[in-house]
């Protein structure tokens, strides 16, 4: 259950009463005047009727024009009232409740860099150590499943800004964990007495012994992400499964560079694509299954238009993602 706090000038609370009486929540909603003399609403809600509550008050601008609107979760609400409430039901989040859980951890700022740096010198030094543990530490540190979805989402809405947000993040934190296995593997070589470094069995799987399987994981993770984001629930779990598609394949790529071996960081950058492209499609495809533009307020006709725009999208990453894993594939056989 969420409680949805609503708080509005004082001349402006006849909306929000009108509306509650036309949604028959009213019982479920209490007022009280605040020291600036607004009304605070206090409107309690099942997780399924959230989404019509929220679009409702932005049809009357509140949040937009003129109040505020909190939502909060109730981790325990007990009451021998039973009600059937007019507001249709819907089992995704709102799409305020979804960007406000990704977009700060998606935004391009010092505490981002920091951890991509930190996760790209993890999967680099796991890697060249075979270790495990180390690669399985960078995948809880990568902060790239926000920015993932984040793209998805911006293709989904046809919002030009949360799409540029999302593939600025996407590309920097990539081409960063790049440059920071390079960098990792340049150290390496230059302190080790053979002026080289060992390529271990951690660098082969992502690379000259890859397991086509790793593809299908990659959408599963995609898939994972796409129902986790579209409920608003926790993104902890499923975004170690993401950045293990993105993270160590990414950093084998900088560290094959660092051994002059442009054919392996060329394999691995493949595998390193198909992974992206297997990800993003996945999370747009669940996106659309859970219909996110109804769940944002558009209105049919954008919402229509959207649809399509991401449905073309969709079908673009999908050729591509077929095509570089043909391509991928050929070259597993022909190693």
């Amino acid at each position: 259950m969420k409680q949805v706090q609503v708080r509005v000038p004082a001349n402006q609370s006849d909306i929000i009463e009108d509306m509650l009486k036309i949604l028959n929540i009213k019982s479920r909603a209490t007022s009280i005047v605040t020291r600036d003399n607004d009304i605070l609403f206090q409107i309690r809600v099942e997780d399924s009727e959230s989404n019509e509550l929220i679009h409702e008050l932005k049809a009357r601008g509140v949040g937009d024009i003129f109040g505020e609107v909190n939502v909060m979760m109730l981790s325990l609400h007990m009451s021998s009232a039973s009600e059937i409430s007019k507001i249709d039901k819907s089992n995704a989040a709102n799409i305020e409740e979804i960007l406000s859980e990704i977009q700060a951890s998606a935004t391009l700022n010092g505490s981002y860099i920091a951890l991509i740096i930190l996760s790209g010198a993890l999967a680099a030094l796991g890697l060249l150590g075979d270790s495990t543990v180390i690669i399985i530490g960078s995948m809880i540190v990568a902060p790239l499943l926000a920015p993932v979805a984040l793209t998805s989402i911006g293709i989904l809405l046809t919002q030009r800004n949360i799409l540029i947000r999302g593939l600025i993040s996407e590309v920097v934190g990539v081409v960063l964990t790049i440059f920071v296995g390079f960098i990792v593997g340049e150290l390496v070589i230059q302190f080790s007495d053979s002026n080289t470094i060992v390529e271990t069995e951690a660098m082969k799987e992502r690379a000259l012994q890859a397991d086509p399987l790793n593809i299908l994981f990659a959408v599963v993770s995609g898939i994972a992400a796409g129902v986790i984001i579209s409920k608003g629930q926790g993104l902890s779990i499923v975004g170690v499964a993401i950045a293990a598609s993105l993270a160590p394949p990414a950093a084998n790529i900088g560290l094959y560079l660092a051994l002059n071996n442009p054919y392996a960081a060329l394999i691995a950058a493949t595998i390193l694509m198909i992974n992206i492209f297997a990800i993003n499609t996945s999370c747009s495809l669940i996106f659309t299954i859970y219909k996110l533009p109804s769940k944002a307020g558009l209105s049919k006709r954008r919402s229509s238009r959207a649809r399509r725009i991401n449905n073309l999208i969709t079908l673009l990453i999908f050729t591509a993602f077929v095509g570089l894993s043909i391509y991928f594939t050929s070259i597993v056989l022909n190693n």
